[in-house]
């Protein structure tokens, strides 16, 4: 394994020490210079460090001042092995276009043009050509061995998600698998943001589960409303909240867990959908990578990372839940067909997986800019929010148009957007969901034109 670079040892023990509680709230970090010294290494590991450390919010800066610590709540530490230890025992689907949506921003889309189809036709010759007869029969309910060994060294890798394979369990959709998780916990209680990823609502109406709505801010899920709840799961989007694009702060991070970890029957699911793609600063760490009592349940898919009709998402349970998992009478045969599970595996195994997902950050980094830097002369008319992280971000319209004005315009530019009420009926204002990242990068210019055309007085 390649020795980590110095700046992230740093980071990492500067981390730890915040979350034991070594340093308060409002605490002055040393400066760089002096932390250097005293050390003995550059600045330039420090900066990394800090930089880092500032990307997700233990530290703040003030101008002129340094660095001071962010107010968080402590949280009791166990120290995880670099190795996983084994257990004690889409988002939307797209809606078929339209003759008179000539630009449509769908937010269910990737750049198709970019996907490694020779890579991915070579493994699934080598599976086909292989012996694998065995892929041929019924296989174990929870997926692919394989598969599920190269996700949990993936979400280790890239999000800070510690599990053993024996914890993973692959479905066919994010849908199935919150289906399931209702199954798992049993007559439990929800809450959910507000507005939600809209499968969450449908199977707890479905299953007539109980749920309470609460408000989504610019920081995150509205953290207060939960102490007056006796409701026991709490489903959130904390990387890249759905819709809005809100990013869940951590001081709210840390509050949901000790939230979760005052109540046995409390937990957590993190629906980590598109945070593959963020595009400035490191990768905020899953929720779950907080997590030290397995109160946090991992679900995630491959639909942004590699293509909507993949159909194959994954879940993480804690080992209580697992428990639970394997005690049920009645578990649903695995969904998703052995072969494409191998592939995605061998994919993976290969590190083909990983090469492209850093292209299409740069892809997608690359359109957002180019669509920002287009918008950015009207900002007194239009306001971005959510364009941190993931494939769509929100454009309000504050020129004085209604929502009904600005619906009108966009059809008659042939521009398709989805406003923000279709998922929050309360919101009024003329907001729309600007999901860009099946665009192509020739139709870049054109789509946003005719957005700037329907929208600016």
């Amino acid at each position: 394994m390649p020795k980590q670079p110095l700046y992230l040892n740093l980071y990492e023990t500067l981390k730890q020490q915040i979350i034991e509680g070594q340093y308060h709230a409002d605490d002055k970090f040393p400066s760089k210079r002096a932390l250097g010294a005293h050390l003995s290494v550059s600045n330039t590991t420090i900066e990394h460090a800090y930089q880092i450390l500032l990307d997700e919010g233990f530290i703040y800066a003030k101008p002129r001042s340094g660095y001071y610590v962010s107010d968080i709540e402590s949280l009791p530490v166990i120290y995880k092995n670099d190795t996983p230890q084994p257990p004690h025992v889409d988002n939307q689907e797209k809606n078929e276009e339209t003759i008179h949506h000539k630009y449509a921003f769908n937010m269910a889309e990737i750049d198709a043009e970019y996907f490694p189809m020779q890579q991915f036709r070579r493994h699934a010759r080598d599976i086909f050509e292989d012996d694998q007869r065995a892929l041929l029969q019924h296989r174990d309910s929870q997926g692919l061995k394989e598969l599920r060994q190269e996700i949990a060294h993936y979400l280790f890798n890239s999000r800070g998600v510690t599990s053993h394979p024996n914890q993973i369990i692959i479905g066919s959709s994010t849908e199935q698998l919150i289906n399931l998780l209702t199954d798992i916990l049993d007559d439990q209680s929800f809450i959910i943001e507000q507005p939600s990823y809209p499968p969450i609502k449908q199977v707890l109406d479905k299953k007539q589960i109980p749920y309470l709505q609460v408000p989504v801010t610019p920081t995150g899920i509205d953290i207060d409303a939960f102490k007056q709840s006796k409701h026991h799961v709490a489903y959130v989007t904390p990387s890249h909240q759905f819709p809005t694009g809100y990013v869940m702060n951590l001081k709210k991070r840390t509050q949901l867990i000790h939230w979760a970890q005052k109540d046995d029957n409390r937990y957590i699911i993190e629906d980590d959908y598109d945070s593959e793609f963020r595009f400035s600063g490191k990768p905020i760490p899953a929720l779950q990578s907080l997590d030290t009592k397995d109160k946090v349940i991992y679900i995630s898919t491959f639909s942004k990372s590699l293509y909507p009709s993949c159909r194959i998402a994954y879940v993480v349970l804690p080992n209580p839940l697992l428990t639970r998992y394997q005690q049920l009478p009645y578990k649903e045969g695995n969904t998703v067909p052995m072969h494409l599970q191998q592939l995605v595996a061998n994919f993976m195994h290969s590190g083909s997986f990983e090469r492209h997902l850093n292209k299409m950050r740069t892809v997608y980094s690359d359109k957002l800019k180019f669509i920002l830097e287009r918008l950015k002369p009207y900002a007194n008319q239009l306001q971005i929010e959510g364009a941190l992280t993931g494939m769509h971000f929100t454009l309000t319209i504050t020129n004085g148009s209604t929502l009904e004005e600005c619906l009108k315009q966009a059809s008659d530019h042939q521009v398709k957007v989805v406003p923000m009420n279709q998922y929050n009926p309360k919101e009024t204002q003329p907001k729309f969901i600007i999901g860009f990242g099946g665009i192509p990068k020739a139709a870049l210019q054109s789509h946003t034109d005719a957005l700037i055309n329907a929208f600016v007085k």
